[in-house]
C-alpha cells in the first residue's frame, strides 16, 4: 500500500508542473525584418513606361488601365500588411521572401500574364528600407496583335 501511495504521489508531483505550465505567447509576425504596421515613406524618382505592339516599341507608352499613376517627386507612404504585405496607395503586393539585401514582393497573376514585382532594398547595417523598384506588366491580344507593357518606379527616401 505503502508503494502505490508512493507512486502516486511522485506521478501528481511529475504532472503537476506540466498543467502549470503555460505555452509561452507566439512572437509577433516578422516579414523580412518588419512587423506588420511598419511605415516608411520615399519619393518617386523615376518612371519608365514602355510598350511593344505587335514588334512596334512605344517608349514612353501611357500607363496602362489598372496600373496605379505615380509622378516623379511625389511622396509616396508604404506600410507593411498583417501577412507582410506591401501596401500604398492603389498598391498592394504580396511578400514573397527576405532576399537579405531586398525584401521581394510579387503578384502572381491569377488569370492572364500581369504580375506585379516590387524590390524594397535594405542598408546592410540596420535593416530599414533604403530604395523601392516596382514592375508592373501587362499583356494584351488586340485585333490578334500581342500587346506588353512595362511600368517601372523607382523611390528613394
Amino acid at each position: 500500500m505503502k508503494k502505490l501511495l508512493l507512486h502516486a504521489f511522485a506521478l501528481i508531483t511529475a504532472l503537476l508542473p506540466l498543467q502549470l505550465a503555460q505555452a509561452a505567447p507566439n512572437p509577433p509576425p516578422v516579414f523580412g525584418g518588419w512587423s506588420p504596421g511598419k511605415t516608411f515613406t520615399f519619393t518617386v524618382a523615376n518612371v519608365i513606361s514602355a510598350a511593344n505592339q505587335g514588334g512596334v516599341i512605344i517608349d514612353p507608352a501611357p500607363i496602362p488601365k489598372g496600373v496605379p499613376v505615380l509622378t516623379v517627386g511625389q511622396q509616396v507612404t508604404f506600410t507593411i500588411g498583417k501577412k507582410g504585405e506591401l501596401i500604398g496607395p492603389g498598391i498592394k503586393i504580396t511578400f514573397q521572401a527576405d532576399g537579405g539585401s531586398a525584401n521581394i514582393y510579387v503578384n502572381k497573376p491569377k488569370k492572364g500574364a500581369q504580375p506585379t514585382v516590387a524590390n524594397v532594398f535594405k542598408n546592410f547595417s540596420t535593416g530599414e528600407p533604403i530604395n523601392i523598384a516596382i514592375n508592373y506588366y501587362t499583356f494584351k491580344l488586340l485585333k490578334r496583335v500581342p500587346n506588353v507593357n512595362s511600368v517601372t518606379y523607382t523611390l528613394n527616401p
